[in-house]
């Protein structure tokens, strides 16, 4: 695990029991998975506070959606993997990061004794929370329950402000963001997320269909965990390593249905690349949905409707890059 090493900025430290940090800290808590575009509000607060207070800016995250330990049936697919999200934490200007292992010692906590283990172990001398906000086993404490829980162990708790940012005005939220994902609304995804959805896995072995038809793809293997967009075809980035190029190309995330009814698949085609990649780590950023998938009489079939495909990724990406290069020039 990377642990956002190349952001020496932000201190990141995994909680055991015997923590005891120094100084004086404003935090909030929750799992941030995405870092989405309400959760980095919720952080420009937390940054405002902490000016304002000279206290030390706190996120307190946890390795794991805690619903893996609770009720694993209903845990969702994350939109991060525990690396993705203290690298994109660390882009904040958040300057300290707390992990807690999320066991089920850590979920038999009730809410007042959570909270003491912020207050004594790690410095949080001022809470920020979300009004419907709700921590603890039962989870049946809530805000004024927390506020007094608070002045008993000398703690302010403040709550936090909400953040409407989608065209029906409500706030945004991981599982509206996974919803849309899984719709393939991928503009959507951007304007939550404020950033285009990504995902990296190991190329691995696979049929060599692509191969055979002029168009090899390299087969992703990602996390377990990591949500996958709506199956279809898509106009993506792909990074090679972690300081290999970028390059255009289209993603097919399929359940084969050409080919027969076999588990979902990652193929990635990288455009005019000759390269071996097997074994390596590919990352790929989703641009543009280009069409749901498809099944084809015949490999001649396929083949032409991946030309297609591969002219509209790459009017999709051209447009992007130009987009990018006005954001840049300003």
């Amino acid at each position: 695990m990377k642990f956002c090493n190349f952001v020496p900025e932000m201190e990141i430290l995994i909680y055991d029991k015997a923590m005891q940090l120094e100084g004086l800290a404003v935090a909030t808590i929750g799992v941030f998975d995405g870092v989405h575009r309400g959760h980095r509000f919720v952080f420009e607060q937390l940054a405002d506070k902490a000016r304002e207070r000279k206290l030390i800016s706190t996120v307190i995250t946890f390795d794991r959606h805690p619903l893996s330990v609770v009720c694993p049936d209903k845990c969702p697919p994350l939109l991060t993997t525990l690396d993705e999200r203290l690298q994109l934490l660390c882009a904040t200007g958040v300057q300290r990061c707390v992990v807690l292992p999320f066991t089920e010692e850590m979920a038999g906590l009730a809410a007042c004794d959570f909270m003491l283990l912020m207050r004594q172990q790690l410095g949080v001398k001022l809470l920020l929370t979300g009004y419907d906000n709700r921590f603890g086993h039962d989870r049946s404490a809530g805000f004024s329950d927390y506020v007094r829980y608070g002045q008993e162990m000398d703690m302010d708790v403040e709550a936090l402000e909400p953040c409407n940012i989608t065209e029906e005005d409500c706030p945004v939220s991981s599982s509206m963001v996974r919803r849309l994902l899984a719709d393939g609304a991928l503009d959507k995804v951007h304007h939550c997320l404020g950033r285009d959805y990504s995902l990296e896995g190991q190329v691995v072995s696979g049929e060599q269909i692509g191969m055979k038809i002029g168009y090899p793809t390299a087969n992703l293997s990602p996390d377990t965990h990591k949500l996958l967009p709506k199956a279809g075809v898509y106009a993506v980035w792909a990074t090679i390593g972690v300081d290999g190029p970028t390059l255009p190309a289209m993603m097919n995330i399929r359940h084969c249905p050409t080919f027969g009814g076999r588990p979902t698949t990652l193929e990635v085609h990288l455009f005019d690349y000759n390269g071996n990649l097997y074994g390596q780590t590919v990352r790929v950023r989703f641009v543009g949905r280009l069409r749901d998938e498809q099944r084809f009489a015949d490999a001649s079939a396929l083949k032409a409707q991946l030309a297609k495909d591969q002219s509209d990724a790459l009017q999709v990406l051209r447009a992007d890059a130009e987009a990018q290069e006005t954001v840049c020039g300003k």
